[in-house]
């Protein structure tokens, strides 16, 4: 009902701030979206997906991509743009490291006649990321104006004018969100879906638009600086920047998120007086806007959350306008990790020399005191994970990486929680397919084994090029590829040709001449291919091949209920442990969270016990118990119906 065209001017709904998003781009009239999941811009892929299963006639003018990344979606949405239609391309912050490349010339072309807005999903304190990068230096360098909204409400009103802005200036537009800005919500307003006019646009031919080679990428850098001096110069005409007026003589300057945690503060300081300078359009900025702003301020404190990017324009302008006061931003908030009101309420208090208000200490002693009841748990695998199983086996074939020494080139994926205890399988975690090119060089200065890792969507991703690398540099690698058919880190998006592309042959074909496909959950023959791929030469491959347990457990449910409404019976097999001596084998070696302590009440001792509420039937613990305490028991083996957690999903 929220995203149905029949809705619209008038209502109000509970939006996050992507579905505010999507609401916003329907509204706007977009036509194309493509992109590489990632957190926390993958669910607007996932709403999109959702909205076109379930109105179909929107398919007639909307095309949703998942992408094999995010330099093939952003050149994807470029085309779309190019035969006149609005696209959108999300990806997260590390995703335009990317993209980047395609975005340069892209910029430099332009995206009419139709527009490009790139949602990019920042992560401050990575919070489902490998790192924080700040990304929003790549705007100055590509020049496009970008958009930073704080609120659901915003994010929804801002996408639709990010169109219009990209469609009037010929420039993608970056529009900037954050975990918390994505994810929070909001009551938003909302206006009438406008659906694009039609499916199909036309490309007309201009080669010295698009095509950025001598002597034509010269004059499109001209071109390029000539657009976005028109941007600067209307900023103040696009409502993005709001003044907040105070007498005092210290000034704020935020925006988004950061902005928030700004005016709570100084609410708590009581310090309402301070003028706040609140930018929707962070790059780039209006000299006019800023001047006119900090003229008559003594001190200027930006508040802004990782590098100071806003503090180096804003002095920057304040210095050709020889305006000499101290503008404060990276010198005193930390930058690093996300910020809170708290910590903003603490540095203003220490520029400012106000005494926090004891509410604000209070919130922290909560806050810790939380901290302190909850045990710090380390992130780890899903009950039954094959990914999990998988890396133990790694363990078993190597003797704990000790026998033969083996180096263990992590990637990015489930796989990557297999650095933390006990299994502690990654020696080093790069970005997509950084593992195995790093492998190549290792393989040619060490002695030791290598085993690199690698999803099946990230190996498409970018991993294929790298094994043509591996391949004609005669690298010494083993290479793990988790073929469980879904990118499940992000959400369970399918990958890139999911159920057509046949890894092994493909794999071949490249000139790999022994690849092996292993069930991690059988557990001795899998330590056995390990343990052959070790011990031979060149580039090897090892296929893993489980379905990610979560979705398969899906299925099997499903299954289950469907057998039950029929009245069928069916056979099952269960796990238990029974007479356990406490070994603590399957945590320390497999660490499965199904396994629990409990208290025997017979004996009072403590033992291991499996939760049958969060088993998926692995059979992995049942297998590796020394003391076969662990045992499988057939309910209605002599039915010929048998329910059980399915390998893999058939093609």
């Amino acid at each position: 009902m929220r995203f149905s065209p029949e809705v619209g001017k008038g209502n109000r709904f509970l939006f996050l701030g992507n579905e505010a998003l999507v609401r916003g781009c329907l509204e706007a009239g977009v036509g194309f979206i493509a992109q590489y999941p990632g957190t926390p811009t993958s669910d607007i892929g996932e709403t999109f997906k959702d909205i076109l299963e379930q109105q179909p006639a929107l398919s007639e003018s909307i095309v949703h991509h998942w992408s094999a990344n995010e330099a093939v979606a952003t050149s994807s949405c470029a085309g779309a743009a190019w035969a006149g239609i609005r696209a959108l391309n999300p990806m997260k912050h590390v995703g335009m490291n990317v993209a980047s490349d395609a975005l340069h010339a892209i910029t430099l072309a332009g995206p009419n006649p139709g527009a490009l807005v790139l949602v990019v999903g920042s992560d401050p304190g990575s919070l489902g990321s490998h790192h924080e990068q700040n990304e929003r230096f790549f705007t100055w360098m590509h020049h496009v104006p970008m958009i930073e909204p704080h609120s659901p409400q915003e994010c929804h009103d801002w996408i639709k004018l990010a169109f219009d802005l990209s469609e009037k200036y010929d420039l993608p537009i970056y529009f900037r969100t954050s975990t918390r800005s994505a994810h929070s919500r909001g009551i938003v307003d909302i206006d009438d879906i406008a659906v694009a006019p039609k499916s199909k646009g036309e490309f007309f031919r201009s080669t010295d638009k698009y095509c950025s080679l001598p002597p034509y990428a010269i004059n499109n850098h001209v071109r390029l600086y000539e657009r976005i001096e028109r941007v600067t110069n209307d900023v103040p005409t696009f409502g993005l920047n709001t003044l907040y007026p105070g007498d005092a003589k210290i000034g704020i300057i935020s925006y988004g998120i950061p902005f928030g945690y700004a005016m709570e503060a100084l609410h708590q300081l009581g310090m309402d007086d301070v003028p706040v300078l609140k930018l929707g359009m962070t790059h780039p900025l209006n000299d006019d806007e800023i001047v006119t702003f900090i003229k008559d301020l003594d001190q200027v404190v930006i508040v802004e959350e990782l590098e100071p990017f806003l503090q180096v324009n804003v002095r920057e302008i304040a210095q050709k306008n020889r305006i000499i006061i101290p503008i404060i931003g990276g010198d005193a908030f930390p930058k690093f990790n996300e910020f809170s009101t708290g910590l903003v309420a603490s540095v203003l208090a220490g520029i400012t020399g106000k005494q926090p208000s004891p509410r604000i200490q209070e919130s922290k002693d909560q806050f810790d005191s939380f901290k302190a009841k909850i045990p710090s748990r380390f992130p780890t695998f899903c009950p039954g994970c094959p990914e999990r199983a998988m890396l133990m086996a790694i363990k078993k074939a190597t003797n704990d990486l000790a026998n033969p020494k083996t180096i263990i080139a992590g990637d990015i994926g489930c796989y990557v929680m297999g650095l933390n205890p006990p299994l502690r399988i990654s020696d080093f975690i790069i970005c997509m397919s950084g593992g195995l090119s790093a492998a190549i060089g290792l393989s040619k200065k060490t002695y030791d084994k290598i085993i690199a890792l690698i999803g099946d969507s990230t190996l498409l991703h970018t991993g294929l090029p790298v094994i043509v690398d591996a391949i004609a540099n005669d690298a010494n690698v083993l290479l793990v590829v988790f073929d469980n058919r879904w990118v499940a880190m992000t959400g369970h998006q399918p990958p890139v040709g999911k159920g057509r592309i046949q890894f092994e042959p493909l794999i071949q074909s490249m000139g790999v001449q022994w690849i092996k496909t292993v069930d991690p959950f059988e557990v001795d023959k899998t330590v056995r291919v390990i343990q052959d791929g070790l011990n031979r030469d060149g580039l090897k491959v090892i296929l893993c091949q489980r379905e990610c347990t979560l979705m398969a457990r899906r299925v099997y449910d499903a299954e289950r209920r469907k057998l039950k409404a029929d009245k069928t019976p069916y056979a099952c097999d269960t796990f238990q442990v029974y007479n356990c001596v406490l070994c603590e084998h399957c945590t320390q070696e497999l660490s499965c969270p199904a396994m629990r302590r409990m208290i025997d009440e017979e004996t009072g001792c403590t033992v291991m016990a499996i939760d049958e509420d969060r088993c998926n039937f692995c059979s992995v613990c049942y297998q590796i118990c020394p003391h076969r305490r662990i045992k499988k028991t057939a309910i209605n083996p002599h039915l010929e119906t048998k329910l059980k957690l399915r390998r893999i999903e058939p093609q």
